[in-house]
Protein backbone atom coordinates (compact mmCIF):
# COMPACT_ATOMS: atom_id res chain seq x y z
CA UNK A 1 0.00 0.00 0.00
CA UNK A 2 1.35 3.65 -1.24
CA UNK A 3 2.09 6.30 1.27
CA UNK A 4 -1.14 7.87 -0.43
CA UNK A 5 -3.56 5.10 0.04
CA UNK A 6 -2.71 4.96 3.60
CA UNK A 7 -2.98 9.00 4.14
CA UNK A 8 -6.26 8.68 2.72
CA UNK A 9 -7.65 5.70 4.68
CA UNK A 10 -6.49 7.15 7.98
CA UNK A 11 -8.48 9.96 8.13
CA UNK A 12 -11.77 8.14 6.99
CA UNK A 13 -10.95 5.81 10.41
CA UNK A 14 -10.54 8.93 12.46
CA UNK A 15 -13.94 10.18 11.15
CA UNK A 16 -15.56 7.25 12.06
CA UNK A 17 -14.11 6.65 15.13
CA UNK A 18 -15.61 10.57 15.66
CA UNK A 19 -18.80 9.71 14.62
CA UNK A 20 -19.35 6.31 16.33
CA UNK A 21 -17.86 7.38 19.44
CA UNK A 22 -20.62 9.37 21.35
CA UNK A 23 -23.01 6.15 20.77
CA UNK A 24 -20.33 3.47 23.04
CA UNK A 25 -20.97 6.96 25.89
CA UNK A 26 -24.72 6.20 25.78
CA UNK A 27 -24.75 2.71 25.25
CA UNK A 28 -24.46 1.56 28.79
CA UNK A 29 -27.79 4.03 29.37
CA UNK A 30 -29.75 2.73 26.66
CA UNK A 31 -28.75 -1.24 27.52
CA UNK A 32 -30.42 -0.43 31.30
CA UNK A 33 -33.22 0.98 29.96
CA UNK A 34 -33.93 -1.37 27.78
CA UNK A 35 -33.55 -3.86 30.45
CA UNK A 36 -35.25 -2.04 33.09
CA UNK A 37 -38.25 -0.26 30.76
CA UNK A 38 -38.67 -2.03 27.26
CA UNK A 39 -38.42 -5.65 28.02
CA UNK A 40 -41.13 -5.62 31.13
CA UNK A 41 -43.20 -3.31 28.76
CA UNK A 42 -43.03 -5.57 25.62
CA UNK A 43 -43.71 -8.71 28.14
CA UNK A 44 -46.00 -7.82 29.66
CA UNK A 45 -47.71 -6.22 26.19
CA UNK A 46 -46.83 -10.05 24.92
CA UNK A 47 -48.70 -11.27 28.17
CA UNK A 48 -51.99 -9.15 27.94
CA UNK A 49 -53.01 -11.97 24.87
CA UNK A 50 -52.15 -14.53 26.57
CA UNK A 51 -53.56 -16.46 29.54
CA UNK A 52 -51.44 -16.55 32.65
CA UNK A 53 -52.24 -17.62 36.01
CA UNK A 54 -50.33 -19.25 39.26
CA UNK A 55 -52.48 -22.21 38.20
CA UNK A 56 -51.85 -22.83 34.79
CA UNK A 57 -48.49 -21.63 33.61
CA UNK A 58 -46.16 -24.27 34.41
CA UNK A 59 -48.27 -26.04 31.60
CA UNK A 60 -47.92 -23.50 29.67
CA UNK A 61 -49.09 -20.31 28.12
CA UNK A 62 -52.06 -20.16 25.83
CA UNK A 63 -52.76 -17.36 23.12
CA UNK A 64 -56.57 -16.00 24.11
CA UNK A 65 -56.17 -12.93 21.91
CA UNK A 66 -58.40 -10.47 22.50
CA UNK A 67 -60.31 -12.43 25.12
CA UNK A 68 -58.62 -10.27 27.99
CA UNK A 69 -59.12 -7.13 27.04
CA UNK A 70 -63.36 -8.10 26.16
CA UNK A 71 -63.81 -9.69 29.84
CA UNK A 72 -62.49 -6.55 31.11
CA UNK A 73 -64.49 -3.74 30.09
CA UNK A 74 -67.10 -6.57 30.29
CA UNK A 75 -66.79 -6.74 34.36
CA UNK A 76 -68.53 -4.75 36.22
CA UNK A 77 -65.93 -3.98 38.81
CA UNK A 78 -63.54 -2.97 36.13
CA UNK A 79 -65.89 -0.50 34.97
CA UNK A 80 -66.55 0.52 38.80
CA UNK A 81 -62.93 1.08 38.71
CA UNK A 82 -62.39 3.20 36.20
CA UNK A 83 -65.35 5.39 37.37
CA UNK A 84 -63.68 6.10 40.87
CA UNK A 85 -60.28 6.79 39.10
CA UNK A 86 -62.14 9.31 37.04
CA UNK A 87 -64.40 10.93 39.74
CA UNK A 88 -60.93 11.09 41.69
CA UNK A 89 -58.91 12.82 38.84
CA UNK A 90 -61.83 15.50 38.11
CA UNK A 91 -62.24 16.32 41.62
CA UNK A 92 -58.57 16.50 43.24
CA UNK A 93 -57.72 18.36 39.97
CA UNK A 94 -60.18 20.70 40.00
CA UNK A 95 -59.68 21.56 43.80
CA UNK A 96 -55.71 21.70 43.57
CA UNK A 97 -56.05 24.23 40.53
CA UNK A 98 -58.93 26.19 42.44
CA UNK A 99 -56.03 26.77 45.57
CA UNK A 100 -52.94 26.55 43.61
CA UNK A 101 -54.16 29.18 41.41
CA UNK A 102 -55.28 31.87 44.57
CA UNK A 103 -51.85 30.31 46.29
CA UNK A 104 -49.78 31.38 43.24
CA UNK A 105 -51.82 35.28 42.69
CA UNK A 106 -51.14 35.40 46.38
CA UNK A 107 -47.50 34.77 46.25
CA UNK A 108 -47.05 36.90 43.16
CA UNK A 109 -47.61 39.74 44.92
CA UNK A 110 -45.28 41.32 47.41
CA UNK A 111 -45.65 40.12 50.64
CA UNK A 112 -43.49 40.15 53.84
CA UNK A 113 -42.51 36.71 54.54
CA UNK A 114 -43.02 35.69 51.09
CA UNK A 115 -40.22 33.73 51.72
CA UNK A 116 -41.61 31.97 54.00
CA UNK A 117 -44.70 31.26 53.18
CA UNK A 118 -43.20 30.01 49.92
CA UNK A 119 -40.77 27.04 52.06
CA UNK A 120 -43.78 26.41 53.97
CA UNK A 121 -46.20 25.28 51.03
CA UNK A 122 -43.29 23.24 49.99
CA UNK A 123 -43.40 21.04 52.77
CA UNK A 124 -45.97 18.89 51.80
CA UNK A 125 -43.91 18.08 48.44
CA UNK A 126 -40.75 16.99 50.45
CA UNK A 127 -42.98 14.02 51.99
CA UNK A 128 -42.68 10.53 50.50
CA UNK A 129 -46.15 8.97 49.65
CA UNK A 130 -45.29 6.11 52.20
CA UNK A 131 -45.20 8.47 54.82
CA UNK A 132 -47.98 10.70 53.84
CA UNK A 133 -50.31 7.54 53.54
CA UNK A 134 -49.56 6.28 57.39
CA UNK A 135 -49.70 9.90 58.74
CA UNK A 136 -53.27 10.44 57.09
CA UNK A 137 -54.80 7.60 58.29
CA UNK A 138 -53.08 8.14 62.05
CA UNK A 139 -55.37 11.24 61.38
CA UNK A 140 -58.17 10.00 59.92
CA UNK A 141 -58.48 6.62 62.72
CA UNK A 142 -62.19 6.86 64.13
CA UNK A 143 -61.15 6.31 67.41
CA UNK A 144 -57.63 8.43 68.32
CA UNK A 145 -57.53 10.18 65.47
CA UNK A 146 -56.85 13.88 66.24
CA UNK A 147 -59.43 15.20 63.26
CA UNK A 148 -62.22 13.06 65.22
CA UNK A 149 -60.79 14.15 68.64
CA UNK A 150 -61.51 18.17 67.45
CA UNK A 151 -64.63 17.66 66.23
CA UNK A 152 -65.42 16.36 69.41
CA UNK A 153 -64.45 18.85 71.10
CA UNK A 154 -66.46 20.92 68.68
CA UNK A 155 -69.27 19.21 69.73
CA UNK A 156 -70.01 17.16 66.35
CA UNK A 157 -70.27 13.44 66.20
CA UNK A 158 -67.22 11.49 65.14
CA UNK A 159 -66.53 11.00 60.84
CA UNK A 160 -65.72 7.59 59.60
CA UNK A 161 -63.43 8.88 57.13
CA UNK A 162 -61.84 5.39 56.06
CA UNK A 163 -64.33 3.33 56.56
CA UNK A 164 -67.79 4.96 55.42
CA UNK A 165 -68.24 4.16 52.19
CA UNK A 166 -68.88 8.29 50.85
CA UNK A 167 -66.24 9.32 53.01
CA UNK A 168 -63.28 7.30 51.77
CA UNK A 169 -62.79 8.67 48.47
CA UNK A 170 -63.06 12.60 50.10
CA UNK A 171 -60.95 11.75 52.85
CA UNK A 172 -58.05 10.59 49.27
CA UNK A 173 -59.20 13.73 47.75
CA UNK A 174 -58.14 15.50 51.13
CA UNK A 175 -54.76 14.18 50.71
CA UNK A 176 -53.78 14.51 47.62
CA UNK A 177 -54.92 18.16 47.88
CA UNK A 178 -52.75 18.72 50.59
CA UNK A 179 -50.45 16.83 48.99
CA UNK A 180 -49.86 18.47 45.23
CA UNK A 181 -51.19 21.53 45.32
CA UNK A 182 -48.27 23.19 46.30
CA UNK A 183 -46.91 21.69 42.78
CA UNK A 184 -49.84 23.40 41.20
CA UNK A 185 -49.34 26.72 42.59
CA UNK A 186 -45.35 26.73 41.92
CA UNK A 187 -46.03 25.62 38.06
CA UNK A 188 -48.72 28.73 37.79
CA UNK A 189 -46.86 31.06 39.59
CA UNK A 190 -43.75 30.40 37.65
CA UNK A 191 -46.08 31.41 34.50
CA UNK A 192 -47.46 34.50 36.42
CA UNK A 193 -43.62 35.93 36.81
CA UNK A 194 -43.13 35.31 33.14
CA UNK A 195 -45.88 36.99 31.61
CA UNK A 196 -44.73 40.43 30.10
CA UNK A 197 -46.18 43.87 32.00
CA UNK A 198 -46.91 45.79 29.22
CA UNK A 199 -50.81 44.37 29.00
CA UNK A 200 -51.50 45.00 32.09
CA UNK A 201 -50.50 48.03 32.61
CA UNK A 202 -52.93 49.08 29.69
CA UNK A 203 -55.77 47.74 31.13
CA UNK A 204 -55.11 49.61 34.24
CA UNK A 205 -55.17 52.58 32.40
CA UNK A 206 -58.08 51.92 30.63
CA UNK A 207 -59.44 51.19 34.33
CA UNK A 208 -60.22 47.40 33.71
CA UNK A 209 -61.62 45.95 37.30
CA UNK A 210 -59.46 43.08 39.02
CA UNK A 211 -61.78 40.45 37.58
CA UNK A 212 -61.66 41.72 34.20
CA UNK A 213 -58.38 41.68 34.03
CA UNK A 214 -57.79 38.39 35.74
CA UNK A 215 -60.50 36.54 33.09
CA UNK A 216 -59.30 38.80 30.14
CA UNK A 217 -55.67 38.72 30.33
CA UNK A 218 -54.22 36.23 32.99
CA UNK A 219 -56.01 33.50 32.21
CA UNK A 220 -55.42 33.40 28.44
CA UNK A 221 -51.36 34.53 29.18
CA UNK A 222 -51.44 31.87 31.71
CA UNK A 223 -53.08 29.16 29.36
CA UNK A 224 -49.93 26.77 28.37
CA UNK A 225 -48.74 27.03 32.09
CA UNK A 226 -52.19 26.01 33.18
CA UNK A 227 -52.60 22.82 30.61
CA UNK A 228 -48.77 22.07 31.42
CA UNK A 229 -49.69 21.88 35.40
CA UNK A 230 -52.63 19.87 34.32
CA UNK A 231 -51.23 17.65 32.00
CA UNK A 232 -48.56 16.42 34.76
CA UNK A 233 -51.71 15.76 37.81
CA UNK A 234 -53.27 13.84 35.26
CA UNK A 235 -50.43 11.59 35.02
CA UNK A 236 -49.28 11.51 38.65
CA UNK A 237 -53.09 11.51 40.24
CA UNK A 238 -53.97 8.92 37.15
CA UNK A 239 -51.77 5.86 38.31
CA UNK A 240 -51.91 6.81 42.16
CA UNK A 241 -51.48 3.37 43.86
CA UNK A 242 -49.71 4.05 47.41
CA UNK A 243 -51.69 6.82 49.43
CA UNK A 244 -54.91 4.59 47.84
CA UNK A 245 -53.41 1.29 49.11
CA UNK A 246 -52.27 2.60 52.49
CA UNK A 247 -55.44 4.34 53.54
CA UNK A 248 -58.19 2.70 52.24
CA UNK A 249 -57.16 -0.63 50.07
CA UNK A 250 -59.52 0.13 47.77
CA UNK A 251 -62.11 -0.68 50.26
CA UNK A 252 -64.87 -0.21 52.00
CA UNK A 253 -66.88 -2.12 49.67
CA UNK A 254 -64.38 -0.98 46.03
CA UNK A 255 -65.31 3.09 46.90
CA UNK A 256 -62.10 3.63 46.25
CA UNK A 257 -61.18 1.31 43.61
CA UNK A 258 -59.05 3.16 41.13
CA UNK A 259 -57.76 1.01 38.41
CA UNK A 260 -53.92 0.80 40.03
CA UNK A 261 -55.63 -0.93 42.71
CA UNK A 262 -57.53 -3.00 40.63
CA UNK A 263 -54.66 -4.32 38.18
CA UNK A 264 -52.51 -4.95 41.97
CA UNK A 265 -55.37 -7.08 43.39
CA UNK A 266 -55.48 -9.21 39.61
CA UNK A 267 -51.90 -9.55 39.27
CA UNK A 268 -50.48 -10.01 43.31
CA UNK A 269 -53.03 -11.06 45.10
CA UNK A 270 -55.16 -13.50 42.42
CA UNK A 271 -51.62 -14.04 40.07
CA UNK A 272 -53.51 -13.65 36.50
CA UNK A 273 -51.00 -11.79 35.41
CA UNK A 274 -52.46 -12.20 31.89
CA UNK A 275 -55.59 -10.26 32.71
CA UNK A 276 -53.96 -8.02 34.49
CA UNK A 277 -51.70 -7.35 31.81
CA UNK A 278 -54.39 -6.15 29.91
CA UNK A 279 -55.90 -3.99 32.53
CA UNK A 280 -53.07 -2.12 32.70
CA UNK A 281 -52.45 -1.20 28.99
CA UNK A 282 -55.99 0.04 29.04
CA UNK A 283 -55.12 2.51 31.44
CA UNK A 284 -52.15 3.51 29.87
CA UNK A 285 -54.22 3.78 26.27
CA UNK A 286 -56.96 5.59 27.87
CA UNK A 287 -53.98 7.92 30.12
CA UNK A 288 -51.68 8.48 26.75
CA UNK A 289 -55.37 9.95 24.95
CA UNK A 290 -55.96 12.39 27.46
CA UNK A 291 -52.58 13.50 27.71
CA UNK A 292 -51.75 13.78 24.04
CA UNK A 293 -55.29 15.89 23.65
CA UNK A 294 -53.54 17.88 26.35
CA UNK A 295 -50.45 18.14 24.92
CA UNK A 296 -52.30 19.25 21.39
CA UNK A 297 -53.92 21.74 23.11
CA UNK A 298 -50.05 23.09 24.53
CA UNK A 299 -48.65 22.76 21.14
CA UNK A 300 -51.44 25.05 19.88
CA UNK A 301 -51.47 28.02 22.75
CA UNK A 302 -47.62 28.16 22.00
CA UNK A 303 -48.23 28.46 18.07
Amino acid sequence: MSSVEVATVHPRKRHWRQQLEPFFYIAPAFLVLIVILVYPLGYSFWLSFHEWTLRGFTTGVPWVGLDNYISLFSNSDFINSLRMTFTFVICAISVEFILGMGLALLLNHELKGKGFIRSMILLPMMCTNVVIGLTWRLLFNYEFGIINFYIRQLGFAPVEWLSNTHMALISIIIVDVWNTTSFVALMLLAGLQSMPEEPFEAARIDGASAWQTFVYLTLPLLRQSILVALLWRLIDTFRIFDVVYLLTAGGPARATETVSIYVYTYGFKSFNLGYASAASYAMIFIMLIIAGFLARMIGRSSD
